[in-house]
């Protein structure tokens, strides 16, 4: 299962998640549910030394919570399957905190 889980991320490209920015994400965690918010998807710096298959991008999560940095099952209604993705914490604001997701 682990591997398909690692083919299935690595198919996934900006465009994929774009039309998605201001939508919920779902964490199943501890018996609560908690929503991340898509807030932005960016594309990410290339290395030109860099051959990679797709262009890299981070996803930016805002939650309610501070998410210790490690990977997360994720769910959203446009995919079929969870998400694992790496979260990092990355600020704190009115709102709450953000978290930053990075495909290379």
């Amino acid at each position: 299962m682990v591997g398909q889980d690692l083919l299935m991320l690595d198919k996934l490209t900006i465009e994929s998640f774009e039309p998605h920015v201001g939508t919920s994400f779902w964490l199943h965690a501890d018996n609560r549910k908690i929503e991340l918010r898509l807030t932005r998807v960016a594309q990410v710096m290339e290395s030109q030394a860099a051959r990679l298959s797709r262009t890299p991008f981070s996803l930016h999560f805002l939650a309610p919570v501070l998410l210790p940095q490690q990977i997360y099952r994720l769910t959203h209604e446009a995919f079929a399957e969870p998400l694992d993705i790496f979260l990092v914490p990355i600020t704190r604001n009115a709102n709450g905190f953000s978290h930053e997701a990075v495909f290379t």
